[in-house]
């Protein structure tokens, strides 16, 4: 019982600070994605397999972003090409890779 209790009283300071951290930095994911032809298309072609946070939550260079828009494409997505360069332009835009990590060398592969 001793060690039960010892353990509760170590975790509410944790829990406290976890709060006050979330409260002071909420997740990026948590806001508004800002409104333009892009989101869209991206509510009207993507929700139905994707929801929103999970494509939000991803940092990709424009190329990427293309790629992997065109790889859903050929698993089925319904989109036209136009669609998917404004589709990726507005997530390169407001979801794109931070600059060091689209400037950065791909790594080599590593020996298996």
């Amino acid at each position: 019982m001793r060690n039960m209790i010892l353990t509760v009283a170590a975790l509410v300071p944790l829990a406290a600070l976890g709060a006050r951290a979330l409260a002071a930095d909420p997740p990026a994911a948590a806001a508004s994605p800002p409104p333009g032809p892009g989101l869209d298309l991206i509510n009207q072609r993507c929700i139905f397999c994707h929801n929103t946070a999970q494509i939000f939550s991803q940092r990709k260079t424009p190329e990427a972003w293309a790629a992997t828009i065109e790889q859903m494409a050929n698993r089925g997505a319904e989109v036209s090409p136009e669609e998917i360069k404004v589709m990726a332009d507005y997530l390169a835009k407001n979801y794109g890779a931070p600059a060091a990590a689209a400037a950065a060398p791909p790594a080599p592969p590593q020996p298996k």
